[in-house]
Protein backbone atom coordinates (compact mmCIF):
# COMPACT_ATOMS: atom_id res chain seq x y z
CA UNK A 1 0.00 0.00 0.00
CA UNK A 2 1.27 3.21 -0.97
CA UNK A 3 1.76 6.53 1.41
CA UNK A 4 -0.83 8.24 0.07
CA UNK A 5 -3.13 5.88 0.09
CA UNK A 6 -2.35 4.54 3.70
CA UNK A 7 -2.51 8.51 4.76
CA UNK A 8 -6.19 8.20 3.34
CA UNK A 9 -6.91 5.15 4.99
CA UNK A 10 -6.33 6.50 8.45
CA UNK A 11 -8.53 9.85 7.65
CA UNK A 12 -10.94 7.54 7.06
CA UNK A 13 -10.79 5.85 9.95
CA UNK A 14 -10.57 9.61 11.88
CA UNK A 15 -13.97 10.81 10.17
CA UNK A 16 -16.20 7.64 10.66
CA UNK A 17 -14.53 7.11 14.18
CA UNK A 18 -15.89 10.82 15.64
CA UNK A 19 -18.57 10.99 13.68
CA UNK A 20 -19.72 7.91 15.72
CA UNK A 21 -18.67 9.71 18.72
CA UNK A 22 -20.99 12.61 17.91
CA UNK A 23 -23.62 10.78 17.09
CA UNK A 24 -23.45 9.29 20.38
CA UNK A 25 -23.09 12.92 22.08
CA UNK A 26 -25.88 13.41 20.95
CA UNK A 27 -28.35 10.81 21.69
CA UNK A 28 -26.85 10.85 24.84
CA UNK A 29 -27.53 14.71 25.44
CA UNK A 30 -31.26 13.98 23.89
CA UNK A 31 -31.66 11.43 26.32
CA UNK A 32 -31.07 12.92 29.68
CA UNK A 33 -32.95 15.72 27.93
CA UNK A 34 -36.01 13.42 28.12
CA UNK A 35 -35.45 12.62 31.41
CA UNK A 36 -35.56 15.91 32.44
CA UNK A 37 -38.57 17.05 30.38
CA UNK A 38 -40.22 14.37 29.17
CA UNK A 39 -40.95 12.81 25.92
CA UNK A 40 -39.42 14.41 23.02
CA UNK A 41 -43.39 14.53 21.31
CA UNK A 42 -44.28 16.80 23.99
CA UNK A 43 -41.32 19.11 23.44
CA UNK A 44 -42.36 23.15 23.00
CA UNK A 45 -40.40 23.07 20.07
CA UNK A 46 -40.10 19.48 17.84
CA UNK A 47 -41.10 18.56 14.92
CA UNK A 48 -45.08 19.95 15.09
CA UNK A 49 -43.97 23.31 16.40
CA UNK A 50 -45.88 24.40 13.15
CA UNK A 51 -44.46 27.90 12.72
CA UNK A 52 -44.59 29.09 9.32
CA UNK A 53 -41.76 29.38 6.45
CA UNK A 54 -41.72 33.15 6.38
CA UNK A 55 -38.73 34.05 3.66
CA UNK A 56 -39.70 37.69 4.68
CA UNK A 57 -38.36 36.74 8.61
CA UNK A 58 -35.62 34.40 8.40
CA UNK A 59 -35.17 35.07 11.57
CA UNK A 60 -37.71 32.29 13.33
CA UNK A 61 -35.18 29.66 12.03
CA UNK A 62 -32.78 31.01 14.02
CA UNK A 63 -34.75 31.74 17.23
CA UNK A 64 -36.36 27.73 16.66
CA UNK A 65 -32.71 26.91 16.49
CA UNK A 66 -31.83 28.64 19.82
CA UNK A 67 -34.25 27.91 21.65
CA UNK A 68 -33.86 24.22 21.01
CA UNK A 69 -30.23 24.25 21.43
CA UNK A 70 -30.10 25.88 24.69
CA UNK A 71 -32.69 24.17 26.21
CA UNK A 72 -32.16 20.26 25.24
CA UNK A 73 -28.77 20.03 23.71
CA UNK A 74 -26.53 22.95 25.46
CA UNK A 75 -26.87 21.83 29.35
CA UNK A 76 -25.91 17.93 28.03
CA UNK A 77 -22.48 18.89 26.17
CA UNK A 78 -19.37 19.55 26.81
CA UNK A 79 -18.24 22.52 25.05
CA UNK A 80 -15.82 25.67 24.52
CA UNK A 81 -16.66 29.42 24.31
CA UNK A 82 -19.72 31.12 24.26
CA UNK A 83 -22.56 28.76 22.15
CA UNK A 84 -25.19 31.49 20.63
CA UNK A 85 -26.63 32.42 16.96
CA UNK A 86 -23.83 33.33 14.58
CA UNK A 87 -23.30 33.08 10.81
CA UNK A 88 -20.37 30.84 9.82
CA UNK A 89 -17.51 34.04 9.04
CA UNK A 90 -18.07 35.69 12.53
CA UNK A 91 -17.13 32.46 14.01
CA UNK A 92 -14.20 32.27 11.54
CA UNK A 93 -15.70 29.18 9.20
CA UNK A 94 -14.93 29.17 5.26
CA UNK A 95 -17.53 28.24 2.85
CA UNK A 96 -17.89 24.09 2.49
CA UNK A 97 -18.46 22.56 -1.01
CA UNK A 98 -19.90 19.80 -2.21
CA UNK A 99 -17.93 17.06 -3.87
CA UNK A 100 -18.72 18.80 -7.10
CA UNK A 101 -17.56 21.95 -5.76
CA UNK A 102 -20.87 23.53 -6.16
CA UNK A 103 -21.23 25.79 -2.58
CA UNK A 104 -23.56 24.06 0.43
CA UNK A 105 -22.72 27.07 3.13
CA UNK A 106 -21.22 30.05 2.34
CA UNK A 107 -20.01 32.40 4.87
CA UNK A 108 -23.43 34.62 5.47
CA UNK A 109 -24.95 30.82 6.63
CA UNK A 110 -26.13 31.21 10.34
CA UNK A 111 -26.42 28.55 13.19
CA UNK A 112 -26.72 28.30 16.83
CA UNK A 113 -22.78 27.17 16.96
CA UNK A 114 -21.51 24.95 19.56
CA UNK A 115 -18.05 24.24 19.53
CA UNK A 116 -17.45 20.87 21.35
CA UNK A 117 -14.16 20.52 23.03
CA UNK A 118 -12.90 17.52 21.42
CA UNK A 119 -12.52 19.76 18.45
CA UNK A 120 -16.18 18.84 16.41
CA UNK A 121 -18.33 21.79 15.36
CA UNK A 122 -22.07 21.56 15.93
CA UNK A 123 -24.09 24.34 13.32
CA UNK A 124 -27.85 23.92 14.52
CA UNK A 125 -30.76 24.66 12.27
CA UNK A 126 -34.35 23.91 11.39
CA UNK A 127 -35.30 22.44 8.41
CA UNK A 128 -38.49 22.74 6.67
CA UNK A 129 -41.31 22.04 4.09
CA UNK A 130 -42.27 24.34 1.36
CA UNK A 131 -44.99 21.93 0.19
CA UNK A 132 -46.43 21.85 4.07
CA UNK A 133 -45.63 25.88 5.08
CA UNK A 134 -43.91 25.19 8.01
CA UNK A 135 -41.17 24.18 9.98
CA UNK A 136 -40.38 20.67 10.68
CA UNK A 137 -37.36 19.32 12.65
CA UNK A 138 -34.28 19.93 13.80
CA UNK A 139 -30.92 19.75 11.72
CA UNK A 140 -27.34 19.22 12.99
CA UNK A 141 -24.51 19.89 10.86
CA UNK A 142 -21.53 18.20 11.96
CA UNK A 143 -17.76 19.19 11.35
CA UNK A 144 -15.82 16.54 12.59
CA UNK A 145 -12.08 18.62 12.37
CA UNK A 146 -13.88 22.24 13.27
CA UNK A 147 -12.61 25.27 11.55
CA UNK A 148 -9.75 22.83 9.81
CA UNK A 149 -10.06 21.78 5.96
CA UNK A 150 -11.28 20.35 3.47
CA UNK A 151 -14.67 21.28 4.32
CA UNK A 152 -16.41 19.26 1.92
CA UNK A 153 -19.54 17.49 2.29
CA UNK A 154 -19.27 13.88 3.27
CA UNK A 155 -15.57 14.14 3.86
CA UNK A 156 -15.82 16.33 6.89
CA UNK A 157 -19.55 17.65 7.04
CA UNK A 158 -22.40 15.26 7.94
CA UNK A 159 -25.62 16.14 9.49
CA UNK A 160 -28.09 14.39 11.34
CA UNK A 161 -31.54 15.04 12.11
CA UNK A 162 -33.85 14.99 15.15
CA UNK A 163 -36.96 13.42 15.32
CA UNK A 164 -39.68 12.73 17.61
CA UNK A 165 -42.23 10.66 15.95
CA UNK A 166 -39.68 7.75 15.01
CA UNK A 167 -37.88 5.30 17.20
CA UNK A 168 -34.27 6.79 16.43
CA UNK A 169 -34.37 10.19 18.21
CA UNK A 170 -31.24 11.11 16.88
CA UNK A 171 -30.89 9.45 13.15
CA UNK A 172 -28.48 10.60 10.36
CA UNK A 173 -29.56 12.60 7.29
CA UNK A 174 -31.13 10.26 4.79
CA UNK A 175 -31.70 7.51 7.19
CA UNK A 176 -35.56 5.97 7.03
CA UNK A 177 -35.96 6.62 3.38
CA UNK A 178 -35.55 3.16 2.23
CA UNK A 179 -32.63 3.65 0.37
CA UNK A 180 -30.36 1.06 -1.42
CA UNK A 181 -26.33 1.24 -0.46
CA UNK A 182 -26.19 1.15 -4.09
CA UNK A 183 -28.57 4.53 -4.20
CA UNK A 184 -26.79 5.86 -1.57
CA UNK A 185 -23.28 5.81 -2.83
CA UNK A 186 -24.61 7.79 -6.07
CA UNK A 187 -26.08 10.39 -3.68
CA UNK A 188 -23.14 10.33 -1.81
CA UNK A 189 -20.94 10.48 -5.22
CA UNK A 190 -19.95 13.56 -6.85
CA UNK A 191 -22.29 13.37 -9.57
CA UNK A 192 -25.23 13.01 -7.22
CA UNK A 193 -26.88 15.19 -9.70
CA UNK A 194 -28.40 17.98 -6.53
CA UNK A 195 -26.52 19.69 -4.21
CA UNK A 196 -28.02 18.30 -0.72
CA UNK A 197 -27.32 14.58 -2.26
CA UNK A 198 -23.80 14.75 -0.61
CA UNK A 199 -25.86 14.64 2.97
CA UNK A 200 -26.74 10.70 2.61
CA UNK A 201 -23.06 10.22 3.21
CA UNK A 202 -24.00 10.57 6.84
CA UNK A 203 -26.44 7.61 6.23
CA UNK A 204 -24.16 5.66 3.82
CA UNK A 205 -21.59 5.85 6.96
CA UNK A 206 -24.31 4.78 9.51
CA UNK A 207 -25.39 1.72 7.19
CA UNK A 208 -21.64 0.31 7.55
CA UNK A 209 -21.54 0.38 10.85
CA UNK A 210 -19.76 2.86 10.92
CA UNK A 211 -17.12 2.84 8.96
CA UNK A 212 -16.06 4.23 5.56
CA UNK A 213 -15.78 1.07 3.12
CA UNK A 214 -13.04 1.25 0.12
CA UNK A 215 -15.90 2.06 -2.36
CA UNK A 216 -17.24 5.24 -0.19
CA UNK A 217 -16.95 7.86 -2.38
CA UNK A 218 -14.16 9.62 -0.98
Amino acid sequence: MTLPAIIQQNQKKVVATRLKQTYSQLYQAINMAQAQYGDMKNWDVNDNYGTSIDSDNPSKDENMAKVFAEKYLKPYLKYNGTPDTYTLAQKGYNKYITKNGSEHLVLNSQFYIIELVNGVSLFIGYDGSTDTGSYSYPSIYVDINGKTKPNVVGRDLFMFHLDSVKTMRVKPYGYGYNFTRDELIKRCSANSGHNANNLFCTALIFKDGWEIKDDYPW
